[in-house]
């Protein structure tokens, strides 16, 4: 075994080929973990001078055969100067790739960890989140003494699988309802919609109109709906650069689409297709149509069908977090875990520890308080 660390962009550039061979391979891989999603992150918050790359590279017999894609992030608050490891990029799974084709996952994990443990000087906190069940890292993290107590459940992801049915008339028959058709009937009498799903080169050209319909979406919540905490990630400078980035002649962006007769967006739903699986990620619709009671439901409709009878993927993930809406839809999911752990050999981080666990005490008593 040996392991190489990958700390620049060059170094990044010169795993290309190795790590989108694993990622095919590794049936555990997600969108979230290509070398192209990673890449396009690297390239727009790796300028902040708190991050910096910490790749770890496993090989056997001078092939490689793991990747565990983290990074090291600077947290400079008023009580908390800490060094952070964690996984690089944002989104609802992360994992380290692996081709266990020839080797045990679970010895590859190990020397990952090695290294990790080998570099604890640099680090005073690992935050892993978003690790998904059913996954090697997750066995291994759950059987082994030292990080199992620092393992908890996070959230959870539902998703739609065509497999589930033999057809998409049976799909229709036993999830869709009279109500759910009538708004599908009712969306077409009144905007007489066309479905539309727009991808690779095209991606890029609706860029600029999917961050106005999800702009326009804000601004009517917020002024409407009272809905204040409302954001768009559109309206971040660095997450436009990165979006903007990703888009680009991307086979894997995916964005179905409902238009009215002029051609302006009703509503839209913007996924990440890899393997078989769309991940879905971004939603908003025309606040024009805000009347109109269960927009989205048409559109999932469509999409729904789309896949059934075109392909384009077998399964739709709806992402992190538990909502009614996505269970409309699926009674599957998928649970997702972190690990969040102090380096307890460096005397600083028990200071850490007792503030973040202030914190959460008086998070509590204000939670309790709140309810009364």
């Amino acid at each position: 075994m040996t392991t190489k660390l990958i700390t620049d962009v060059e170094g990044l550039l010169s795993i290309k080929e190795d790590w989108e061979r694993i990622e095919r391979c590794d049936r555990k891989t997600t969108y979230y973990s290509t070398f192209h999603f990673n890449y396009c992150w690297w390239l727009t918050y790796g300028q902040n001078k708190n991050n910096q790359l910490f790749i770890i590279c496993c090989y056997r017999d001078n092939e490689m055969v793991g990747i565990a894609p983290l990074m090291f992030r600077k947290i400079d608050k008023k009580l908390l100067k800490c060094n952070e490891l964690r996984f690089i990029g944002k989104g609802d799974y992360f994992n380290f790739i692996l081709d266990s084709s020839q080797f045990s996952a679970l010895a590859i994990i190990k020397d990952i960890f090695k290294v990790i443990e080998d570099h604890a000087s640099r680090w005073d906190r690992i935050e892993m989140t978003h690790i998904q069940m059913d996954t090697p890292l997750l066995r291994y993290l759950l059987r082994h003494d030292k990080y199992n107590p620092y393992v908890h459940y996070l959230t959870s992801s539902p998703r739609f699988d065509t497999e589930d049915f033999t057809s998409y008339e049976q799909f229709d028959k036993e999830i869709m309802n009279t109500k759910m058709r009538k708004k599908r009937a009712k969306l077409l009498g009144e905007t007489n919609y066309r479905f539309k799903v727009v991808r690779g080169s095209e991606s890029e050209d609706i860029y600029e109109q999917i961050s106005h319909i999800h702009k326009l979406e804000k601004q009517y919540l917020q002024s409407e709906k009272g809905k204040y905490e409302r954001k768009s990630l559109f309206e971040n400078g660095n997450n436009e650069k990165f979006l903007k980035r990703l888009f680009k002649d991307n086979d894997q962006m995916v964005t179905f689409v409902l238009e009215s007769e002029e051609g302006e967006i009703i509503v839209y739903k913007s996924c990440y297709l890899f393997g078989n699986v769309l991940y879905g990620w971004n939603t908003a619709y025309d606040p024009k149509y805000s009347h109109f009671h269960g927009i989205a439901d048409v559109l999932m409709i469509e999409m729904i069908q789309y896949i059934f009878e075109r392909g384009h993927g077998e399964k739709i993930d709806f992402g992190a977090g538990s909502y009614s809406w996505k269970f409309r839809w699926t009674n599957r999911f998928s649970v997702n875990y972190s690990l969040a752990m102090w380096n307890m050999s460096n005397p600083k981080t028990k200071f850490f520890r007792f503030l973040t666990r202030t914190r959460e005490v008086v998070r509590a008593i204000r939670g309790i308080t709140n309810e009364h």
